[in-house]
């Protein structure tokens, strides 16, 4: 991986992976109306998002599979949403803007690491 910051170009828009250890990750994504990010999981790191501006959706599933119906969650401006490692999710972007990502350990003996997502498909424009 790069140095820290580094920009990285998404299907969604674009995030800047501000700083990162093992205790923390903090992310400025710019998303882009009408775009979704995969649906994917962590197995070692929760992370929060922090809408500055925009609206997203965050979509999680209690089936890791995805077979069952998401709940969703709506964020606006300043609202928050934080999902545990290991739950399926993904976001929608509804109003183009920023969010603030922050990733860390929700268990004892787990590490953040930028690699740790398995994704169950790709994101893109919203289906």
């Amino acid at each position: 991986m790069s140095s820290l910051p580094f920009w990285e170009e998404k299907c969604w828009g674009r995030v800047l992976h501000c700083f990162s250890n093992e205790q923390a990750s903090v992310s400025y994504l710019e998303v882009l109306e009408g775009n979704q990010c995969s649906r994917h999981y962590h197995r070692w790191r929760a992370n929060t998002f922090i809408v500055v501006t925009g609206m997203i959706v965050v979509e999680k599933w209690k089936q890791k599979d995805g077979s069952d119906q998401p709940t969703t969650t709506p964020l606006y401006p300043m609202d928050c949403c934080t999902v545990p490692s290991n739950q399926l999710h993904r976001f929608k972007v509804l109003e183009s803007g920023t969010i603030i990502e922050v990733y860390f350990p929700d268990k004892v003996g787990c590490k953040v690491d930028l690699d740790d997502i398995e994704r169950l498909d790709v994101g893109g424009p919203i289906r």
